[in-house]
């Protein structure tokens, strides 16, 4: 298995997976995938067993803070580390361009993972402001 960068060429392979693993909605159409990328470079990776994709981490960074999203490992791979590596490696470039806080939003089930990959639960809770029907809706 190897992990590489995210490319906008991965798009169709990517949404496949999201759909079998995960969910996809509005934000995950093309304009909005290719917007994202050019924002972030090098912070989005995936992680291939013989060119079939088996996890996935975007990564973004606002100057300050670092923000992790889609980590998707796909059904079959999980509890192989996966996740974990995908998590570290982000993690690590997120750092390396200075980030000083990276908040994770994740459902209760997923907790136990990051507090092992080192997150530490605040007492912050997460809300948002949407237009949008996210995080069902498809597009």
């Amino acid at each position: 298995m190897k992990i590489r960068e995210i490319n906008f060429e991965d798009y169709e392979s990517l949404i496949k997976f999201w759909k079998e693993n995960y969910f996809i909605n509005e934000m995950d159409s093309p304009d909005r995938f290719k917007l994202f990328l050019e924002k972030n470079p090098y912070l989005s990776f995936l992680m291939e067993d013989n060119g079939k994709i088996v996890g996935t981490v975007l990564g973004s960074f606002d100057g300050r803070r670092g923000y992790i999203q889609k980590l998707v490992t796909h059904k079959e791979y999980r509890r192989k580390r996966i996740g974990k590596q995908l998590i570290e490696m982000v993690v690590k470039e997120l750092k390396s361009l200075g980030a000083l806080y990276i908040p994770i939003s994740c459902e209760l089930g997923n907790t136990q993972f990051f507090e092992k990959s080192g997150f530490k639960k605040t007492n912050q809770m997460a809300m948002s402001i949407s237009n949008s029907t996210y995080p069902y809706k498809k597009f």
